[in-house]
């Protein structure tokens, strides 16, 4: 899935029937690829296995991240990781590992990297057992059903084409297989094999496809083809019931589905992990604000405008545009000014262009995640949470209580920070500044889209650098002050990065992954990758025939 500390990461699924979870939305500037060619193809071993071969061209899009690894699905835990192998444009990879991000599978990492622009071939190859389930009503025929890759549609461009291939076991003859709901557009014999083949042109690489067919049981040993599990839903006997009953059931399906959707979208914006360990006691003081934030869990544009002002503020730098957010660096950097270690990060996440390398902001703030859940180690997070939000409010009363304004800008511009930990922020400040005549602070200047707005010619803005010597922007009436600080700062929240749910749930996947599924199969459900006709997925199928809605695919 994607997100990591060095680029980004895909989740390729070959697709399981993961039970009642919709495909991830999520998650960055993302990744972005054209999937030109998607080979699957599964070769039925006269013991029962199943060795799949997955071979995909990817074209990482000129605006995209590098695409640094792969983290390819598998249709069960029934593999050993040791004889699974990958090659890239040909060259073996020699990087594997148990995925942790997707239920069953391994992450590859490419060598070299797919750089924005390039194309590479992958190819994957994992030999698993415990696929084939008895075909319904033909206890000889044994059933499989294929299920290649699919991503979110937001990691994707453009069309490609995908072709399935299944290669019954040696020595079954062309006219003994059955394919299931679709026929296949190929059948053909090679090196002693029946094969079936689908293709299908312009597929867009984020649609489920499902093939099946069924073969004679007597090609593999007894005991390999396991009975349907008995858990399987069907609706369409439900339907031969009367239809209040089908309609009642398929309404509580639609229901839990669009409940899971929601729920999994708020959690995506959810980037702390949760506290396992024991309640400590007592307040964690000495936070910053920043690092206060984090610990509220405010969005996490907020946090990065908040350390971006708090730079400004510093002098370490000067942002020239708004929209898109563009900066320019402080070179050198005032001597007397102490950085935090998420600031210099920060600083460093910027481009030569003055934009803002999305890929290096994620790090900084999953590294500032880190930082502050280990700071809150043996602390009441409880009770720090409530003394933030305390000085939080005692921030806004010593705005409030400003009687001239020069004093009004001078608290206000102190205690920014910590006044944008206030949830109703915007409202806010338009209440307190509503009949109250202000002059900016001097760091002002380093907002220049707040010196083009407040002040009154050109030569009030310096053409360089900072002022040399302090200096106030003239005095604005209260209800202009809040009207240039607030759009200015919801621009910068709205221009820090391009899409602030992508980047969260990039981060998340880092801070606070979602739970793994459980790999045990126990009970006779989620028997991935098998099943045919019986629709041994254990999901909810349609009224019509055996389609399964089972989600799955990449992130």
């Amino acid at each position: 899935m994607f997100g990591t500390k060095r680029a980004t990461l895909v989740t390729l699924a070959l697709l399981a029937c993961l039970v009642a979870l919709p495909v991830m939305p999520a998650g960055a500037q993302d990744l972005l690829l054209n999937m030109g060619s998607n080979v699957y193809a599964a070769y039925v071993n006269d013991d029962g296995s199943v060795d799949i071969v997955q071979e995909m061209t990817f074209t990482v899009a000129p605006s995209s991240m590098a695409l640094d690894y792969v983290d390819v699905g598998l249709p069960s835990n029934s593999y050993d990781l040791s004889m699974v192998a990958a090659w890239q444009d040909g060259r073996p990879l020699t990087s594997i590992s148990k995925s942790s991000n997707i239920p069953y599978g391994v992450k590859v990492d490419l060598d070299p990297w797919l750089q924005p622009g390039q194309s590479g071939t992958l190819r994957v190859m994992a030999t698993v057992s415990g696929l084939l389930y008895q075909d319904e009503g033909e206890d000889e025929y044994a059933s499989l059903v294929l299920s290649p890759t699919y991503f979110d549609g937001q990691y994707m461009t453009g069309t490609g084409r995908l072709e399935v291939q299944l290669h019954f076991p040696v020595g079954i003859t062309p006219e003994e297989p059955r394919w299931h709901d679709l026929e296949p557009d190929e059948k053909y014999y090679q090196d002693d094999r029946a094969v079936y083949g689908w293709v299908l042109e312009g597929d867009d690489g984020a649609t489920k496809h499902q093939f099946g067919a069924s073969f004679p049981a007597a090609y593999v040993p007894a005991g390999v083809v396991q009975k349907p599990p008995a858990f399987t839903i069907k609706l369409d006997q439900l339907c031969d019931s009367p239809g209040l009953i089908c309609g009642l059931f398929m309404f509580a399906w639609f229901a839990l589905t669009v409940i899971g959707a929601r729920f999994k979208a708020k959690r995506k914006l959810a980037y702390l992990p949760p506290t396992v360990a024991v309640e400590g006691t007592g307040i964690k003081r000495g936070l910053t604000a920043v690092e206060a934030a984090v610990l509220l869990e405010a969005p996490l544009n907020k946090v990065m405008v908040m350390i971006l002002f708090g730079l400004v503020k510093k002098g370490a730098l000067i942002v020239e545009e708004a929209k898109p957010l563009k900066v320019k660096l402080v070179d050198p950097l005032p001597a007397e000014i102490k950085l935090w270690d998420y600031e210099l990060a920060f600083l460093q996440s910027v481009k030569p262009d003055g934009l803002m390398d999305e890929a290096k902001l994620r790090d900084v703030v999953v590294d500032l995640i880190g930082d502050v859940n280990k700071k809150l180690t043996g602390f009441s997070r409880k009770e720090t949470k409530a003394y933030y939000k305390d000085i939080a409010a005692r921030a806004w009363q010593q705005v409030e209580a400003s009687e001239t304004p020069e004093v009004l800008g001078k608290a206000w511009g102190d205690g920014l920070e910590w006044t944008m930990l206030d949830d109703d922020w915007e409202s806010h400040t338009r209440r307190t500044f509503q009949d109250r005549p202000v002059i900016m602070p001097s760091w002002g200047y380093g907002y220049r889209p707040w010196v083009v707005a407040s002040a009154p010619s050109p030569s009030a803005a310096p053409s360089g650098g900072l002022p040399s010597v302090p200096v106030t922007l003239p005095t604005l009436p209260g209800a202009d002050f809040a009207n240039t600080v607030v759009s200015g700062i919801e621009n910068a929240a709205n221009s820090v990065v391009t899409s602030i749910e992508r980047f969260t749930g990039g981060v998340a996947q880092k801070t606070n992954p979602p739970p793994k599924t459980p790999s045990s199969r126990s009970g006779g459900t989620g028997s991935s990758g098998g099943g045919g006709r019986s629709c041994a997925c254990a999901c909810a199928c349609a009224c019509a025939g055996c389609a399964c809605a089972c989600a799955g695919g990449g992130r």
